[in-house]
């Protein structure tokens, strides 16, 4: 199967939100497929980073992101997610590197915010040489601390 990762339009919204409304961590937030299809419009109205994973299935994963969302500066990762069935193939390292290629090398680097339920989700971004350097409890659900990582920009 080919995928293909590349800028989100209008017209994808819609089957994208669909396709990654039942993930768990959409659903700890209560999010459903109306909610994040209303969500990734407002992305594209204000022109932030809305990369989407397709492939003959249709939609299978999503990177949304800020080039400058952090301190003016730091490049902030608002999600990335990707369908259950795709979950280990390297689909999720394809979408997180387009990120960063996007960004260009900002100044503050690249920011995240990981849930504390979401071990995989930390494990994974430690992989990639991101690293926890604060923690938010409360953020944004009750009972819930939204971990902040972080990862230099390369110098070269």
């Amino acid at each position: 199967m080919s995928t293909v990762i590349r800028p989100a339009t209008r017209e994808d919204l819609s089957a994208l939100a669909t396709a990654l409304a039942p993930l768990p961590l959409f659903q700890a937030y209560k999010l459903d497929a109306s909610a994040l299809t209303e969500r990734f419009h407002g992305a594209l109205e204000r022109g932030e980073g809305l990369l989407l994973a397709t492939g003959d299935s249709g939609p299978m994963g999503v990177c949304w992101f800020l080039t400058r969302g952090t301190f003016g500066t730091g490049a902030y990762l608002r999600t990335l997610a990707v369908s259950e069935a795709r979950q280990g193939s390297g689909l999720g390292a394809r979408l997180l590197a387009a990120y960063e290629a996007g960004c260009g090398s900002p100044t503050g680097g690249y920011f995240l915010l990981t849930s504390d339920f979401n071990t995989g989700a930390q494990r994974f971004y430690e992989r990639h040489g991101y690293r926890q350097v604060g923690q938010l409890p409360d953020f944004a659900v009750p009972g819930v601390s939204e971990l902040i990582f972080w990862k230099p920009r390369v110098r070269g």
